[in-house]
């Protein structure tokens, strides 16, 4: 039995039991979709370096073209091997195992993405950590509607009722990392199943 959110993701959820119940949240689509925005709107220059932190399984790219790469250096990291096993089978990217509270994979990134991971793990050491490697930070959280009641989770996600995951508030989360010297630039929202949103927060550090 793992003892905290970390170690559950790291070695004892499987990467089935998560695609299964992201599928039914409709997440994955959305999530594309703010990728999608990103690098339509306001993408990166060409040969940027751009790192997914805690990318999972990739499975945006189900509804996301990794074409829509083919200009950058991606790279992608996570505590899970077997998540990034699945990732490649769907995109044959450089990846790595690392933890996003103290990462080893050298900076400086031009982008660092983060989508959905902050809720999972201390979210002020992971920020701190992508704002050192990053000038960018684009980051997507869950907001969840007052009163939403919690849908049963299947096979090993079960996990997380011993170890549930924490919400961030916006606010918050925008005014840590202008504290970090890092403003929003832009906000996008796309709401799914039950009401909740993904929220992206697109967060730049200063010219010079």
């Amino acid at each position: 039995m793992p003892r905290t959110l970390r170690e559950a993701w790291a070695a004892h959820i499987a990467a089935d039991d998560y695609e299964r119940h992201m599928a039914a949240t409709g997440q994955p689509q959305a999530n594309a979709d703010l990728l999608a925005e990103l690098f339509r709107d306001r993408p990166p220059a060409p040969g940027a370096r751009i790192l997914f932190a805690g990318a999972g399984t990739g499975q945006y790219f189900d509804f996301w073209a990794p074409d829509a790469l083919a200009p950058y250096r991606p790279v992608f990291t996570d505590t899970n091997p077997l998540f990034l096993a699945r990732l490649a089978e769907r995109f044959a990217a450089e990846t790595h195992i690392d933890d996003i509270e103290a990462p080893r994979i050298a900076g400086p990134f031009d982008l660092a993405i983060v989508i959905l991971v902050l809720e999972h793990v201390d979210w002020r050491r992971a920020v701190a950590a992508m704002t050192g490697i990053a000038r960018r930070v684009f980051t997507v959280t869950q907001e969840n509607p007052a009163g939403l009641t919690a849908r049963p989770l299947p096979g090993t996600l079960g996990i997380l009722q011993a170890h549930p995951p924490r919400l961030l508030e916006r606010a918050a989360l925008i005014a840590h990392i202008g504290g970090l010297g890092f403003t929003v630039t832009r906000t996008a929202i796309r709401e799914v199943v039950d009401g909740k949103k993904m929220v992206a927060l697109d967060f730049t550090a200063p010219e010079g």
